[in-house]
């Protein structure tokens, strides 16, 4: 019989008070499209309370056009490495068979002219 092995998060990543307070950051990324977003972490905290968790917390997609489903992704600092808040055995098998992680710099898509690049 194998024995069941529990995932330990760092403390700062425990609940959306934490995460807020710690100047943490959290992207969502959907099992089906791939597609990764920011989180508003202080919107989600008013919504849902500060001890609230990402962990293992699953929401849908708000990818116009995709019924899937989110999981979460917390990092200390842009540069740092991202860790995904799962820690159920069913939810990780569930990310084995996820799409692939897309966002903007995958994507390839074109920059569009700031206000400083059209003067010059």
């Amino acid at each position: 019989m194998a024995d069941k092995i529990d995932r330990i998060f760092p403390r700062w990543a425990q609940t959306l008070g934490a995460l807020h307070h710690s100047n943490g950051l959290a992207r969502s990324q959907c099992r089906r499209c791939g597609v990764q977003l920011r989180v508003d972490l202080e919107a989600l905290a008013l919504k849902h309370g500060p001890m609230a968790s990402l962990i293992d917390r699953s929401d849908r997609c708000s990818m116009v056009a995709c019924h899937g489903s989110v999981f979460y992704l917390a990092s200390r600092s842009y540069g740092r490495q991202w860790l995904r808040l799962v820690s159920r055995e069913d939810l990780l098998r569930d990310l084995e068979r996820a799409a692939p992680a897309c966002n903007a710099q995958s994507l390839d898509l074109p920059r569009t002219r700031t206000a400083s690049t059209r003067a010059g």
